[in-house]
């Protein structure tokens, strides 16, 4: 591992310099204002500290757990809140419209395995200050065994669907994956009935029903899963989208998973066999052409390998999150990165075998964690103390966000964000 170590290294230094100079030029802006006092003379200088507070780049994680820990569940939460500013959660419609016309939305409904209330998840949102997205609304894998095989039953089916979530949702959540891995669906489940259609048609199709429901404050994304990450998959989903903006359909963001599940992906990815870092790194910016935000909605990187120690794969999982996330974070059209589950023991499936999440078991910090909470609120974050010129003005070079400015005992909260 120690020799896949190295040479990964080696290539990730090569890209170190765009990423270090994409990160400066795309992730920060110049700032300038000038301070008055009530009579409107300028403020001469004035001691002004710059300090912020939260990121327009959205760091986000899912919330598949919350209320579902008993005795853990405080220290889940403040963790949570502790290091995001995104919880995303599920609206698979098998599980949220149990039987036609009941829906799990409000706190109180049954309780299933990595799937609370819609309500539960965003209250918690709210009441920390985070944004809240919700995916997805249309997956193959997750329509009721009540629901249509007929296509057109199935399609009116579909919409009601999408309109109770809307009537409910639209505004408070900030974005929904209106599809999800459509491009598994044809080896996954080649029985649904929408693929008659066409995989992207019944894309394209959701997209216009949703765009119908929705207003400009929830964005509307489509997700895929890590083949589009790289190779002709890439290519394909760059020229889907493309044909799909090109036809005036409202497509606010595309989502790219990254997942790897076991340790033989993460072998191959050192060995620049699979999502290996140049070729993800030019996909990127290829698609920064499509002219609108990109997310990496789903990231899983474990933290378990035959033969290490406990303490020797975490660190192979954190230095990966590090490199991975430099690299996210530097790519121009990139709007934010969703790491996927939290706690090590509460994964779908087998997906948890690898011990891929920030906490373990005993909801223990990880060094995945940490080095996280240190590019994210310490590194890519900006504090400043700055004096007024002659003219009450001041400038700085930051992070886009949320900033306070505090002006001697005076304290001000001022939106930077500048795209």
């Amino acid at each position: 591992m120690e020799e896949l170590l190295k040479d990964y290294r080696a290539v990730y230094a090569k890209l170190e310099q765009k990423i270090i100079k994409n990160t400066e030029k795309y992730r920060k802006g110049d700032f300038k204002f000038r301070l008055t006092d009530a009579a409107g003379e300028p403020l001469k200088n004035a001691e002004v500290t710059v300090k912020q507070k939260s990121h327009k780049f959205d760091f986000g994680c899912n919330g598949l757990m919350l209320g579902q820990l008993g005795e853990g569940n405080e220290i889940y939460e403040q963790e949570f809140v502790k290091l995001f500013q995104l919880v995303t959660t599920t609206f698979c419609w098998s599980v949220t419209e149990t039987e036609p016309g009941k829906f799990r939305f409000e706190e109180g409904s049954e309780e299933v395995f990595r799937r609370p209330p819609a309500d539960r998840v965003l209250k918690f949102a709210e009441k920390n200050g985070l944004k809240a997205k919700g995916q997805p609304l249309l997956a193959d894998s997750w329509y009721p065994d009540w629901a249509s095989r007929d296509v057109e039953e199935l399609k009116k089916q579909y919409i009601n669907y999408f309109s109770k979530v809307a009537e409910r949702y639209d505004g408070k959540f900030y974005m929904f994956d209106v599809t999800n891995e459509s491009n598994l669906c044809q080896k996954r489940t080649p029985d649904f009935p929408l693929l008659k259609m066409g995989k992207t048609e019944y894309v394209k199709w959701a997209l216009k029903e949703a765009q119908k429901l929705f207003g400009s404050k929830t964005k509307l994304e489509r997700n895929e899963a890590n083949e589009v990450n790289a190779g002709e998959y890439a290519d394909q989903y760059f020229e889907e989208n493309k044909a799909i903006l090109q036809e005036g359909i409202r497509l606010d963001a595309i989502g790219l998973q990254f997942h790897f599940f076991n340790e033989n992906m993460v072998k191959e990815h050192l060995k620049h066999e699979y999502l290996a870092l140049e070729e993800i790194y030019e996909k990127y910016m290829k698609f920064c052409k499509l002219g609108i935000p990109m997310y990496i909605s789903e990231v899983t990187v474990p933290s378990k390998f035959s033969g290490l120690t406990r303490e020797e794969g975490e660190k192979i999982q954190a230095e990966l999150v590090e490199k991975l996330y430099r690299l996210w974070f530097s790519i121009p059209n990139m709007a934010g990165i969703n790491y996927w589950n939290f706690r090590d023991g509460q994964a779908w499936t087998n997906e948890g075998d690898c011990l891929g999440c920030l906490l373990d078991g005993d909801l223990r910090e990880k060094p995945s964690y940490q080095v996280l909470y240190q590019l994210i609120h310490r590194e890519w974050r900006t504090e400043l103390t700055l004096k007024t010129d002659e003219n009450g003005e001041a400038s700085f070079r930051g992070y886009y966000g949320m900033y306070d400015v505090k002006v001697g005992e005076d304290s001000y909260e001022i939106d930077f964000s500048v795209s």
